[in-house]
């Protein structure tokens, strides 16, 4: 194999490991064998066209074609030219196909099925990083540029979906980085000519050379501390794409860090492992939902927020009145810019800097995070409104600022018609409002799910309408925008639930627990809270008596439930003989969290998990060469098979470990010597040692091994004693005589080869000599010999 189709080899081998990501992104492995044939096919035709020797341009234009030949072949549904040469047809046909897997990465969530659009457009993108790759590597001969291709394949699956792919894929890329590079420096040190070692043996290409061995440890180093890092640092697992994009996997995002401030239409819900998020210890019997972002801004695809401009000091809060209560919040894993907020806040001590937001009440960052906040106190009051009261109040009034940007919405006839039909007979506000959130109930075939299923329509609200299924941010935002399409002021607010009880006055909220709900204006109770999405699918759901489900009947007599607001006063906590609170019967919810919370200092306990066997695996590996060469002394110093052979090789050993030079030209008597100016303590044993080898060397008796390993263990501690500490762990853990064994072994190895090589060709040479044939073989010679 010659060089460049080494190096086409290579390429193609090393963005195929790059690829494995992509496991996690797709349901099953059906999407590997077209990717990898057009990996294949594009650096094959790029070798024959190298081979050919054309330049760098007809190389790229031949890779190119024959990726538009591979997608003609498999995605142009029969419309190309001998299904080979695509035609406009083709182009349309690919077009369609490209909307329909952009639909569907925004609708569906990883695993995801390898077929359609979707595959297409993975395809084309490994095509044309296939082609970039190979131009870097064997092309243009700037490996390194290879990176850029390496790391475009390993973000695009790693941003979409971060819970669906596992840190540790990142190893298989890191190696194909590496093993570019070393093949790239391997050609051009072969190219300088043949190579030999320092005392001038000749050896092959692959004798690995000092500087060569300290880079491959160096590297393992590397990676055993980045890995060791990346298993034991907690990170956030909130991808690319969330964060850039708006959410472009649909939906609130439940992870370490930030809810997702924006209530989109349509989507799906990714629901990682539950982690503990807050801890809250309050006075307040039955806590609502935390406030932490409001969202007016509404678009065609859903509710997003303002960029809270004219935000005041916190001294300036206002003041409801009513009964206060204080919570005390202690932050087990949240980060984000706003500070998460009961009812109305009247007072908060809380470290950073911090204003609040006059329109929505949001207390939001001036340069502070909550991930920098271990613990906050705030006061606050919760303002219960009766529903004889909210049926008499008028809606926010038209001359009021506020009016536009809380009835703004986009101009959707359909959704007019619908919203006319379920208002009509209504007059007032709350009569609107108790309508349509009617109309969303379970009574009127409306369910909470993960996922909200595409029904065709051009607008996402119209598809949630039709297919009734969705999750709380969808019906926050649908009955926020029915509300406004009535002239009924309404936003969406995203926060958390009121979570798990785990003591009397103890609260614990998980990343299960983000939640949005709707806040509707009324001229004199404000913005009152209203939770369209069914109970069954909210975690720590609220009841509130002015807007219970309209699904279920309501019996006077019946008890409320557990987390129904109730305006009477809490039965005291059940207490044990020693006076200490008991926890509510049954204890706190079941699951992750309720473990968690039983904790004394509020850790969750760490799974199992297989990167744990590897991260000890790991730390292993600085331990090797000591275990190793312990292994050779005990087996050398072995009382049955001690000879003078073996303890003065272990004594030239430590000798090398420890720094002591010793010529190969001395006697034993003269390395004796050596060793005893090393370690004066160990000069008879040094001595001991030197005549026995002497004698094993030659006199016909040979030397008593008695009392050598002895000896082998003063001449030990002697040369520990009498080195610096740096020198004493190289010793134990990096020994030189264990490297020069190895480094020795493969100088023999590739030696031999060498012979043997040498050897196997002179005798092919010689099968195929033919004799010497003279013309006078028939005539005697000058000299009268035939």
């Amino acid at each position: 194999m010659n060089g460049q189709r080494h190096a086409t080899v290579v390429a193609a081998s090393t963005l195929a490991l790059t690829l494995t990501p992509l496991i996690g992104i797709f349901d099953g492995l059906g999407w590997i064998f077209p990717v990898m044939l057009t990996i294949a096919l594009i650096a094959t035709a790029g070798s024959l066209m190298r081979a050919a020797g054309r330049g760098q341009g007809l190389q790229t234009l031949a890779m190119a074609a024959t990726l538009v030949v591979v997608l003609t072949v498999g995605f142009g549904g029969g419309t190309g030219l001998l299904f080979l040469v695509p035609l406009p047809a083709t182009f349309e046909h690919w077009a369609a196909l490209s909307q329909d897997g952009i639909g569907a990465i925004i609708v569906n969530a990883p695993p995801v099925e390898a077929t359609g659009g979707i595959m297409f457009l993975t395809v084309v993108g490994v095509g044309v990083v296939a082609i970039l790759h190979d131009m870097f590597v064997v092309g243009l001969r700037t490996p390194a540029l290879a990176g850029l291709t390496l790391l475009t394949m390993y973000l695009v699956p790693v941003s979409v979906a971060p819970d669906a792919t596992a840190w540790f894929w990142f190893i298989l890329p890191a190696i194909a980085y590496l093993w570019i590079l070393g093949d790239d420096n391997l050609k051009r040190v072969s190219a300088f000519g043949h190579r030999f070692t320092g005392a001038g043996q000749l050896v092959g290409r692959s004798f690995p050379s000092p500087m060569a061995r300290t880079a491959r440890w160096s590297a393992a180093g590397f990676i055993a501390v980045a890995l060791a890092v990346l298993t034991v640092v907690p990170a956030n697992t909130s991808g690319l794409i969330d964060n850039v994009a708006d959410g472009i996997e649909g939906g609130e995002s439940y992870g370490l860090g930030d809810v997702n401030p924006w209530a989109q239409l349509s989507g799906s819900l990714m629901r990682p492992d539950p982690v503990d998020v807050l801890r809250v210890t309050t006075d307040d019997p039955n806590p609502r939902y935390l406030r932490m972002h409001v969202l007016d801004e509404l678009t065609n695809d859903g509710f997003a927020p303002n960029e809270y401009d004219g935000t005041q000091n916190l001294d300036e809060l206002p003041d409801p009145g009513g009964e206060r209560y204080t919570a005390q919040i202690q932050n087990l894993q949240m980060q984000a810019p706003v500070v998460p907020v009961y009812g109305s806040p009247v007072d908060l001590d809380i470290d950073g800097d911090w204003r609040v937001d006059p329109d929505t009440g949001v207390i939001v960052g001036d340069g502070s995070d909550m991930g920098d906040v271990d613990e906050y106190t705030v006061e606050y009051a919760e303002p219960a409104p009766d529903a004889e009261t909210l049926a008499a109040a008028d809606g926010m009034k038209t001359s009021d600022e506020r009016w536009g940007p809380n009835t703004e919405h986009p101009d959707v006839p359909e959704l007019t018609e619908i919203v006319d039909g379920v208002t009509a007979g209504a007059t007032t506000v709350h009569e609107k409002v108790l309508a349509v959130q009617d109309y969303l109930s379970v009574s009127n075939g409306f369910r909470y799910s993960l996922e909200t299923a595409d029904a065709g329509n051009d607008e996402a609200i119209l598809d949630f309408l039709e297919t009734r299924q969705g999750y709380c941010q969808q019906f926050a935002a649908t009955m926020a925008w029915m509300l406004r399409e009535a002239d009924v002021a309404a936003r969406v607010v995203v926060g958390m639930s009121q979570g798990s009880r785990v003591d009397a006055d103890q609260w614990l909220l998980t990343s299960d627990d983000y939640h949005a709900w709707v806040e509707v204006y009324y001229d004199g109770p404000g913005w009152v809270t209203f939770d369209p999405t069914p109970a069954t699918g909210v975690p720590g759901s609220v009841g509130f008596p002015w807007a219970s489900e309209p699904d279920e009947a309501v019996d006077p007599e019946a008890e409320p439930s557990e987390n129904e607001i109730s305006t009477e006063e809490p039965t005291a906590p059940a207490t044990d003989e020693s006076g200490q609170t008991l926890p509510p019967e049954g204890g706190a919810s079941e699951g992750p969290s309720a473990e968690a919370g039983a904790g004394s200092d509020g850790g969750a306990a760490l799974p199992f998990h297989p990167s744990w066997l590897l991260l000890l695996l790991l730390l292993a590996v600085p331990f090797l060469p000591a275990l190793w060469r312990g292994t050779v002394r005990r087996r050398r110093l072995n009382p049955r098979t001690v000879t003078a052979k073996t303890a003065w090789d272990e004594a030239m050993d430590l000798a090398l470990d420890y720094g002591v030079s010793i010529p190969d030209s001395y006697t034993p008597r003269q390395a004796a010597g050596v060793l005893a100016t090393a370690a004066p303590s160990a000069r008879e044993a040094a001595t001991a040692l030197g005549s026995a080898m002497a004698l094993h060397r030659y006199s016909p008796r040979g030397a008593d091994p008695a009392g050598l390993a002895d000896a082998l263990r003063d001449l030990h501690t002697a040369l520990d004693k009498s080195v610096p500490t740096r020198r004493k762990y190289a010793a134990m853990f990096w020994p030189a005589s264990l490297i020069a064994k190895i480094g020795a072994g493969r100088a023999e190895q590739s030696a031999r080869l060498s012979r043997r090589s040498a050897r196997t060709t002179d005798r092919v040479k010689s099968a195929l000599r033919r004799k010497r044939r003279s013309n006078n073989r028939d005539r005697p010679g000058v000299t009268g010999r035939a």
